[in-house]
């Protein structure tokens, strides 16, 4: 692997705690994607050139770019569903692990698995704080308006 390939590689999520050593190991095992729609259901991808917008239900909800992660949630939770469709809105080049290789690889390199999850566990913290922001907001909302009999009926809902 060439001093630019490690530090495009290094340059991302989550990858950007990997030691050198790791990195070759990482490079024998990874598929580098050309340019094409991800598919994060089918694992978890990080972004090294190009832009991918995530979509639900019709509407772009962010636009990702190199360092992003796509999928990371599987990397926790094998049986994790898509939340939205990402596609690619311009020329994109990826790594890319299979949902079902995932498990294999951390458990076959234990340092490395250490530093993305680790690198890992950031984005997921910023994500899970804006989640919570954005439910607290909701609920500040319908609490002006609704009864606290349909506030559970809500928060039950939220929780399944």
């Amino acid at each position: 692997m060439s001093a630019e390939q490690r530090a495009a590689i290094r340059a991302v999520c989550p990858f950007r705690l990997v030691v050198d050593e790791d990195l070759e190991q990482l490079d024998a095992e990874t598929t580098l994607r050309p340019p094409r729609a991800p598919t994060p259901a089918d694992g978890v991808s990080a972004i090294l050139e190009g832009r991918v917008e995530v979509v639900r239900q019709g509407r772009v909800l962010a636009t990702l770019g190199p360092g992003s992660v796509l999928g990371e949630v599987s990397v926790f939770v094998p049986s994790a569903t898509r939340t939205a469709t990402a596609r690619a809105s311009s020329a994109v080049r990826m790594i890319t692990w299979g949902a079902d290789d995932v498990p294999g690889r951390l458990a076959r390199h234990e340092r490395l698995a250490t530093a993305i999850v680790a690198d890992m566990a950031s984005v997921l913290a910023v994500r899970l704080d804006r989640r919570t922001h954005d439910v607290v907001s909701l609920l500040d909302v319908a609490g002006s308006r609704l009864p606290v009999s349909e506030l559970e009926r809500f928060r039950s809902r939220a929780v399944e």
